[in-house]
């Protein structure tokens, strides 16, 4: 420290504690006017460092409230969430479960701490699926699945879960995370559908009447018995799937019994209902069998309710009216 800021400091530290300016002046040969400049410029110096040290306070606190505030933010986020969360440790056992979880199981957190995830199964899942869950997430990999459970009450629900492991500082498994969302409606909306798509084809199925379902080109995609008759096909329904009407080994003609042209042909007729023509009602088609037996039909088509044109369902119906001629 150079001699004039010791001189400085020593005046400014001895008008502080009172001595008379003027003898200070004398004795230390400077003028009162400096005395006073220095007073004022260690003044500012002082406040300088005062605003800096509560600045550095302030934003230290800030710090601290920015960072409690995300935490509150993040425990308001789990307590909310409309999905279930879990948090287990390294070994499965149940550290936090959030309300959704209560809502969804009916059990409280305090019966289900400490305990592992396994009381809620219901013998639907398969005991392997279990088992590729615990190497997916040991392995540090997320788990994405979907469970059967089951309540509380002994009821059941589906829930689509991800599972995820959560690593401490030194990059170990500390945690496992489960996110859960109930799919109970959706799962049994599936069914439903599904146990409609069963009951319709039950029913088309049993019908005397030949019932071809046909998409794309003219690509059948269901037929049933009374079709494959009606047709004389000796293959089985199952491989007419996929195949078209126009590649069958069949001759059509026409009520008259003259020969049909390309256009007038069944199939590129049932093709123009497809593509938004007029639906077919009781067209009468003479068919030679393959065995060279004779048939005539009574052809219905028209597009399935509801289907989108560019993939359009036509349904078809056949009637053996060779019968109803003889007599």
């Amino acid at each position: 420290m150079s001699d004039k800021k010791k001189l400085q400091e020593k005046a400014v530290r001895e008008a502080l504690a009172g001595r008379p300016l003027l003898e200070l002046a004398v004795e230390l040969g400077v003028s009162t006017t400096t005395l006073r400049r220095w007073m004022s410029e260690s003044g500012n110096r002082t406040k300088a460092s005062d605003k800096a040290r509560k600045v550095a306070a302030s934003l230290s606190k800030e710090k601290r409230t920015e960072a409690s505030q995300r935490m509150r933010l993040l425990i308001h986020a789990l307590e909310q969430s409309p999905a279930t969360i879990i948090v287990t440790d390294a070994e499965g056992h149940i550290l936090y479960a959030n309300p959704k979880f209560t809502e969804t199981t009916g059990y409280v957190p305090e019966e289900v701490l400490g305990k592992t995830p396994s009381f809620l199964k219901s013998g639907y899942t398969p005991t392997e699926e279990y088992g590729k869950l615990w190497k997916t997430i040991r392995a540090g990999r997320e788990w994405r699945g979907e469970f059967r459970n089951k309540r509380k009450d002994g009821s059941l629900y589906w829930e689509r879960a991800s599972i995820s492991p959560v690593f401490d500082a030194k990059g170990n498994i500390a945690n496992f995370m489960a996110v859960k969302e109930n799919i109970t409606e959706i799962k049994e909306a599936d069914m439903a559908r599904q146990q409609a798509v069963d009951r319709f084809r039950a029913v088309v199925m049993a019908m005397v009447e030949g019932v071809l379902l046909m998409e794309a080109e003219g690509r059948i995609i269901l037929c049933n018995e009374a079709a494959e008759t009606l047709l004389g096909c000796e293959l089985g329904c199952v491989s007419l799937v996929g195949k078209r009407l126009l590649d069958l080994n069949l001759r059509w003609l026409s009520e008259g019994a003259g020969t049909l042209s390309v256009e007038e042909h069944p199939a590129r007729r049932i093709l123009e209902v497809q593509k938004g023509g007029e639906a077919l009602r009781r067209v009468i088609y003479t068919l030679l069998l393959p065995s060279g037996g004779v048939r005539r039909l009574s052809l219905n088509a028209g597009l399935v309710p509801g289907e989108n044109l560019s993939r359009a369902t036509v349904v078809v119906t056949l009637n053996d009216i060779t019968k109803e001629n003889d007599e």
